[in-house]
């Protein structure tokens, strides 16, 4: 059971990582709309999308801390608030959210590793 949880953790963090790092880079490059980024907001764009590279990264390594603290930062820079936006930006924060369930998972499924390793 455990091992299903990690490959469902690890899965589940990758695809969260690399949606989150798509949609950032695509929304620097390409303006949506009334939505486009300049200034400031070009090098936040950045930084989130380097945070879900390195949530997508540290997924596949199994790392549960850092996709956390990936979440933590990512959640609480910009995700907050997309969750109360009524348009496809709250996309940001669902993302964020689910690396919130994928470190939960990963750190789970190591946790129960290491009871029945004895560590």
């Amino acid at each position: 059971m455990r091992r299903i949880w990690s490959i469902a953790g690890r899965a589940l963090g990758m695809l969260a990582g690399s949606f989150t790092t798509a949609l950032w880079v695509t929304l620097i490059w390409v303006p949506f709309g009334d939505l486009s980024l300049d200034g400031i907001g070009v090098a936040v764009g950045a930084m989130m999308a380097l945070f879900g590279l390195v949530a997508a990264i540290a997924s596949w390594h199994g790392h549960a801390t850092v996709v956390f603290f990936c979440f933590v930062a990512s959640f609480f820079g910009v995700g907050s608030f997309a969750l109360n936006v009524d348009n496809w930006f709250r996309i940001f924060g669902v993302l964020d959210l689910l690396l919130l369930a994928a470190s939960a998972m990963i750190w789970y499924s190591a946790k129960t590793t290491a009871k029945e390793t004895g560590s």
